[in-house]
């Protein structure tokens, strides 16, 4: 179990347990600071500034155990490439978050949706709103924007319940 930063994309740090290695990503399995699995995100090794390990493991670890949570023994995810994160991860599951810094370099945006397409250079996204409702437009987003994705969340599949099955387009 290890804490994860990336200072220069979001204050403060992530717990929880590097579960496979890609070329440029690895698979990063969250666990909450209420000691719950939330999903793993795939990060590019480029944006980590600190990676050690996680000084409360003990106590996470018990807590886990006691409340009976298993690791995911196998992830549905090809790292290696940012393409193909997404198209298996979309493959994978129905709704995946993809994460676009600002401009600024003052935080981020997430898309949270459906994946419609991957193409060269960008994915067609089909977004659910922080409402929990669908968007009636495709959004096309360049790879080269998206830091980080994320698949299996609690949020994630908050969202999924409140919107539904996605409308035909």
């Amino acid at each position: 179990m290890v804490r994860v930063e990336r200072e220069a994309i979001e204050f403060g740090w992530m717990t929880g347990y590097i579960t496979a290695l890609g070329t440029d990503y690895f698979a990063f399995e969250i666990v909450t600071g209420s000691v719950r699995l939330d999903g793993v995100a795939c990060l590019r090794y480029a944006d980590v500034t600190a990676c050690g390990p996680e000084p409360r493991s003990g106590f996470i670890e018990r807590a886990m155990k006691a409340r009976g949570l298993a690791r995911a023994s196998q992830l549905p995810v090809d790292l290696a490439s940012l393409s193909r994160i997404i198209e298996s991860c979309g493959n994978a599951f129905p709704i995946i978050t993809l994460h676009v810094p600002h401009s600024d370099g003052q935080g981020y945006d997430c898309f949270i949706g459906k994946v419609i397409g991957v193409n060269e250079d960008s994915v067609d996204f089909r977004h659910i709103t922080p409402d929990g409702v669908w968007e009636d437009a495709l959004l096309e987003i360049p790879f080269d924007e998206i830091t980080r994705v994320d698949f299996g969340g609690d949020y994630e599949e908050a969202l999924l319940l409140a919107a539904g099955r996605p409308p035909a387009i």
